[in-house]
């Protein structure tokens, strides 16, 4: 890069967030890496996945007719792409259906955390005592397995023991 040129930050961001994006669900186990692909909304997985990213939809789905493409399939084709090729864009695509999905789950972790800083973003750390009073909550409501996947791939700031204590039995 030449001295006159500055690094495009929106360009820098978009890395980043591809980065986040692959590191939250390499965080995930085995076991909720699977849950988490079995629960997205395949039709409109595909149809994004075309609009956004052809070279993968074409490598992988060319030719197959949704109701055909069955869970082990997608599960490959995700750990292909997002932990050996390290597309981030895909990773990103799958949180994002993957909390359209899961909608009311999503949106009750938003809420909480919101209570804490309506600035989300701005919130560096969240303590034990926040952690459980968000938590304990969603878990009346929701499978923990689920809780955990929302923990991890939305960014809620607990610390890794914490969560590990926490989802222990479900990892």
């Amino acid at each position: 890069m030449s001295e006159n040129q500055q690094p495009n930050p929106e360009a820098t961001s978009e890395r980043n967030d591809d980065k986040d994006a692959i590191d939250a669900i390499k965080e995930l186990s085995p076991k909720l890496f699977a849950r988490m692909t079995r629960r997205l909304p395949l039709r409109t997985f595909l149809a994004e996945l075309e609009r956004l990213d052809r070279a993968v939809f074409y490598r992988h789905f060319k030719g197959y007719r949704p109701q055909k493409i069955d869970a082990a399939h997608l599960e490959r084709v995700l750990k292909k792409e997002i932990f050996e090729i390290g597309n981030g864009l895909l990773a990103q695509l799958v949180i994002y259906n993957w909390d359209e999905a899961e909608y009311k789950l999503y949106g009750e972790l938003q809420k909480a955390v919101k209570a804490i800083n309506e600035d989300v973003e701005a919130i560096e750390k969240i303590t034990d005592e926040e952690g459980n009073g968000i938590l304990d909550p969603l878990e009346a409501l929701f499978d923990k397995r689920d809780v955990c996947i929302a923990t991890i791939i939305n960014g809620v700031r607990v610390t890794p023991e914490y969560r590990k204590t926490r989802f222990a039995d479900v990892n």
